[in-house]
């Protein structure tokens, strides 16, 4: 047919090889452009400033892909967005080759509790052989719970990890308590075990128990309050068929929310073990209770 109709041949090619990177009906750009997953240059590792930094370095959860695609980043400097790709063949075709992707991260506030979730975006998903087992584009995110021991709001290392939520499908969570979760050491201030060992496996998340290796690893941070407005305003625009950017404005508290585990803090204060003691008013009174410091983890 190409032979006879040259024009018509060239048409359908390009019509087919274009429609490999176009994004699924309902995925909608919002003014920005699509590219090829593979064509979006992650940003290297640039975590919030200051403090939010420290912080979102500390408890970078070190990822491990047991199945499906590895994460990838979701837009570039410039706006562009990743245009993802069709749930066909393998799990990890076309996308087991993330060179590192990118985690996305920002801190919040959940029933006077301080989250910090970090997201991954994965050009695909099937958890089930079949075109109708999954779609293009998908968002998973893990939120590390903490708390802080002492009264120094501005040391990080008071900081520690009292439960993990991870989600195990679209917009749904589990959660795992500190305790039944294993912890890696940050290399962030006192070298201590702070970064929880997840794994992914298509859609869902779950605690990671297997043995060390170089496929268990952080990937780069970028923190909310780093990114480039281009692509701030780009991830905030986008409007996915079948997921959602979960930490920009309009979804981060809901889902933050939804992650929250009350059981996760069992009585713990905001700054436990923080004591003040108060003055003496007279000499005969020497000791006097101590009362606990009220303030939250700075944000």
């Amino acid at each position: 047919m190409f032979q006879a109709f040259p024009l018509l041949g060239y048409l359908l090619l390009s019509r087919c090889v274009a429609s490999s990177v176009l994004p699924r009906a309902g995925d909608d750009a919002g003014g920005h452009n699509w590219i090829d997953h593979d064509k979006v240059v992650p940003f290297t590792q640039n975590a919030s400033p200051g403090f939010d930094g420290q912080l979102e370095l500390r408890f970078n959860p070190n990822l491990y892909v047991s199945g499906g695609c590895d994460p990838y980043a979701a837009v570039d400097s410039s706006g562009n967005l990743g245009a993802g790709l069709r749930p066909t063949g393998g799990g990890r075709d076309g996308c087991g080759d993330g060179k590192g992707g990118q985690v996305y991260v920002r801190r919040g506030v959940s029933q006077n509790r301080v989250g910090i979730m970090y997201s991954y975006y994965f050009p695909k998903v099937r958890w089930a052989k079949g075109d109708n087992n999954g779609h293009k584009h998908y968002w998973a995110s893990i939120v590390v719970w903490i708390n802080r021991w002492g009264c120094d709001v501005d040391d990080a290392t008071s900081a520690w990890p009292v439960g993990v939520s991870f989600t195990t499908d679209h917009l749904k969570w589990g959660v795992a308590k500190a305790g039944d979760i294993t912890f890696k050491s940050s290399g962030i201030g006192v070298d201590m075990p702070t970064r929880p060992q997840i794994q992914i496996h298509d859609n869902a998340m779950a605690p990671f128990t297997g043995a060390d290796g170089d496929k268990v690893y952080g990937r780069d941070v970028i923190g909310w309050k780093s990114l480039p407005d281009n692509a701030l305003q780009a991830l905030s625009d986008v409007k996915y068929e079948k997921t959602e950017v979960p930490f920009v404005d309009a979804n981060f508290q809901r889902q933050l929310d939804a992650a929250y585990q009350e059981s996760f803090y069992g009585g713990l204060s905001d700054q436990q073990g923080c004591v003040e003691e108060e003055a003496s008013p007279t000499e005969e009174s020497q000791s006097l209770p101590t009362a606990q410091a009220t303030n939250p983890v700075r944000l």
